[in-house]
């Protein structure tokens, strides 16, 4: 900010209710030189709106994809080109709208920054953010575009056999759109990037973000938007698939695990939190590594757990928590997600995420 920025936010926070024409006088400018401040606040994230709210000391940004995820779940074992029983659902998704719902929930301000279609789904992901409690103030709505869709179906015991992806919208959050939000994600503490960007703005915010970076990787295909220049991500959350094609190291147990994330931290990531599905997660870093045994056989819809995940690691790193409780807060959250066909649970909330965390053994 500059300095008469600063000294028109501090005569807010003292009055909020007080009036641009008062703030005029105290300044000795203009009600309009006054009001071009206040648009440059709200742009920069320092104040929401017009009721003069203060922006929380404390708010992470989110940047990726918001989607109606369609998924059938099959009730026997999916075994060749045939047609199988089972139950089809229609929910909200996206690995970056996941993420913010999931922050929002466990009490953590959060900006989404995603791009809609002005359509149903468009409005329908609205009416979810502002019920939510996620400010998309930052977002764009695209005419005549349409909203990201994935489309999936999933064995009984939660593997995804196949998916289909719709997002082309994405397309819209470019360098050059994220340019115009760059002060807001700069001020937040720590900003979430999945896969689901545009290469070149991933690039964009490796380049130019100057807070730590936690990044979701999304899918065999798109998980390499984030490869170069990972040397810039301070967590990355991958799954055991997504981990075997980036490193080459089929993982299928602990030792695996251990000996990707290996290869990740070389090129300079700084934690790694890889999760297999009926096995378990391993989080590492440089100096400490912890494997949690997944010792539950009922089978779980696993969509949405990576989401989860990295929202329990951002929220321990914006409270101060240590290596180790970190690790717990992702893996208790990814296991309340995969207690739900949806993909945020929606019984999600601090005391249960806090309750879970300490039940965890390492």
């Amino acid at each position: 900010m500059i300095s008469r920025e600063q000294q028109i936010l501090e005569w807010i926070k003292q009055n909020p209710m007080i009036s641009q024409n008062e703030l005029a006088k105290l300044a000795g400018i203009t009600r309009s030189g006054v009001a071009a401040h206040i648009s440059n606040l709200v742009k920069k994230g320092y104040i929401q709106g017009k009721g003069y709210v203060i922006t929380p000391p404390k708010y992470v940004t989110v940047i990726g994809g918001a989607n109606m995820d369609v998924f059938g779940v099959a009730k026997e074992p999916i075994k060749n080109q045939s047609s199988y029983p089972g139950n089809i659902y229609y929910k909200l998704g996206g690995v970056g709208r996941n993420a913010a719902v999931n922050l929002s929930k466990l009490e953590l301000k959060t900006y989404l920054i995603t791009a809609l279609g002005d359509d149903r789904n468009g409005e329908r992901i609205k009416e979810d953010a502002l019920k939510n409690g996620v400010d998309i103030s930052h977002s764009t709505q695209v005419s005549q575009a349409a909203t990201s869709t994935y489309m999936y179906v999933n064995q009984p015991n939660g593997d995804r056999i196949v998916g289909i992806d719709d997002m082309a919208i994405n397309s819209y959050l470019s360098p050059e759109y994220l340019m115009q939000q760059e002060q807001v994600i700069n001020n937040s503490d720590l900003i979430i990037i999945d896969s689901n960007l545009p290469k070149r703005s991933i690039k964009w915010l490796y380049n130019n973000v100057q807070v730590p970076i936690f990044a979701k990787a999304v899918g065999r295909n798109k998980m390499m938007n984030l490869y170069d220049g990972m040397n810039r991500l301070d967590t990355l959350v991958i799954n055991a698939v997504e981990a075997t094609v980036l490193t080459k190291v089929t993982i299928t147990d602990e030792q695996t695990a251990r000996m990707a994330a290996e290869r990740l931290l070389e090129r300079s990531v700084q934690n790694v939190f890889i999760y297999i599905d009926e096995v378990g997660i391993l989080y590492q870093s440089q100096t400490q590594a912890y494997f949690f045994q997944d010792d539950e056989k009922i089978p779980r819809n696993t969509n949405g757990a990576g989401a989860a995940a990295i929202a329990g690691l951002a929220w321990a790193r914006v409270n101060h928590q240590d290596f180790l409780e970190t690790a717990k807060f992702g893996v208790a959250a990814a296991y309340i997600t995969t207690e739900s066909y949806d993909a945020v649970n929606q019984t999600m909330a601090l005391a249960k995420l806090t309750e879970r965390q300490q039940q965890i053994s390492d």
